[in-house]
């Protein structure tokens, strides 16, 4: 039964015979990638990486691509960084163990890294497209976070037993994660951990949320139901540092949506400066504490993340440039969960790879706050750049602090995908959203005048 991964193959196979790629992304894709856990896969031939639902449902819409010339795709700079991310991971995988198992790493990484983004870059230029794309991950989303939300009550994931059922072989997450907090399951629906599943609805629910305000929902109660939903998964979670990320993100936007962000600005540092000047001294004394002399669980949490850090950083130094591989870490104290996925990269890859990580984060986050200052408070373009900020500034906030995995990386770089669209490309369609570009002038010869 394990060969049903293969189905999203054939259903994305049979669509394109009717329908575009960018049409099979959305309908086969993005539901393969949501709905299906990351950890179900099946090797189809010998010497060839398992396929997962969602890497099967991705392979027709490459072929296709591919065979359409790569239509779409226009190489960027930082384009240069997500690469080298990708194979500066294999080459310091293979010194530390062997071909075979840097090349299924390689694999993974094209088609969970690489390849989404670059998709998204080709299909999503279109701003109607964009708009699809957009709201398909929202609606997905709310299926998601509902079923999460009767997990969260009636600790059953529907998502998981129902395949485990099915399944003839052992799979990794086989003890079922039954994670509770507060006396409710921490839910983690198709995302692997609790900790992904909210840092996934963290990087949705600011999309839905300018869905809901653009009018891209049919009526205005489905919209409501879609944007309460994608909030719900992420408090559902039970997962502190997703949830302080998209506070975080909320206030990001009321700020870039607001007419009057100067004084918004000026308000907030000074509110910011007072607090920190308050908050500051008791912080050290509250993570001044050992997991011997901690007093509660979420006290217990902080001084495991500062001896891991402490600890893990001189691991790293012992090897700088190349890590130590993804399997063979050497455990500290004890301390065997490394719950940062800056310092995860490093160990596993070394601080070459990590930078690369992070001038591709944080080059993103530059040039999107740059692209959304200079549109205007009200502008439906600039207020999504504000909502793909929220979710970025969530996703850097929650990585120090927690791990990056399962769907959650396929959705980094597909957002990563939208913003390079934002701001490399002009709108191309007449919508409510805007209007078509200016026609260049023509010149008395009959040529196009070009600056």
């Amino acid at each position: 039964m394990d060969k049903i991964v293969l189905f999203p193959l054939i259903i994305s196979a049979l669509l394109l015979t009717s329908r575009s790629p960018r049409e099979v992304f959305i309908l086969s894709f993005l539901p393969a990638l949501t709905f299906f856990p990351a950890y179900f896969n099946v090797k189809v031939v010998s010497g060839v990486p398992e396929l997962y639902f969602w890497s099967a449902a991705l392979i027709p819409i490459l072929a296709a691509w591919a065979l359409n010339g790569f239509d779409g795709y226009e190489p960027h700079w930082i384009d240069l960084f997500i690469f080298a991310y990708v194979f500066a991971i294999f080459f310091a995988q293979w010194s530390n163990s062997t071909y075979k198992i840097s090349q299924k790493i390689i694999f993974n990484n094209l088609m969970g890294i690489c390849f989404p983004y670059m998709l998204v870059r080709s299909y999503a230029v279109d701003r109607e497209a964009l708009i699809s794309l957009i709201r398909a991950m929202t609606i997905v989303g709310a299926i998601v976070a509902f079923l999460n939300a009767i997990e969260f009550r009636m600790f059953v994931n529907h998502f998981d037993e129902h395949l485990r059922r099915l399944w003839p072989t052992y799979v990794v997450w086989d003890t079922g994660m039954v994670m509770s907090r507060w006396g409710f399951k921490r839910a983690l629906g198709p995302f692997s951990h609790p900790i992904v599943a909210g840092y996934v609805f963290a990087l949705i629910a600011p999309l839905a949320i300018w869905c809901y305000n653009q009018g891209h929902y049919p009526t205005k109660r489905k919209g409501q139901l879609i944007v309460g939903l994608n909030i719900l998964g992420i408090f559902v979670s039970i997962s502190r540092a997703p949830i302080i990320g998209f506070l975080l993100g909320l206030a990001v936007i009321y700020y870039g949506w607001n007419k009057n962000r100067a004084a918004i600005l000026t308000a907030v540092t000074i509110t910011g400066t007072i607090l920190l000047i308050i908050i500051v001294p008791k912080f050290i004394d509250y993570i001044a504490v050992t997991r011997a002399t901690a007093t509660t669980e979420a006290q217990r949490n902080v001084a495991y993340r500062k001896e891991m850090w402490q600890a893990y950083s001189e691991v790293v130094m012992e090897r700088p440039f190349a890590g130590w591989g993804r399997f063979s870490v050497p455990s500290v104290k004890g301390m065997k969960s490394i719950d940062a996925e800056y310092l995860g990269v490093a160990l596993a890859s070394g601080v070459i790879v990590l930078s690369f990580y992070l001038v591709f984060l944080f080059g993103m986050l530059i040039r999107m706050i740059r692209y959304a200052q200079k549109t205007a408070y009200d502008d439906p373009w600039g207020r999504l750049a504000w909502c793909l900020i929220a979710g970025w500034v969530c996703a850097i906030f929650s990585q120090a602090t927690v791990y990056s995995g399962a769907q959650s990386v396929q959705y980094l770089y597909m957002l990563g995908g939208i913003g390079q669209i934002l701001i490399l490309t002009r709108p191309r369609t007449a919508t409510a959203m805007g209007p078509l570009p200016e026609r260049l002038p023509v010149s008395r010869f009959g040529f196009a005048r070009v600056l």
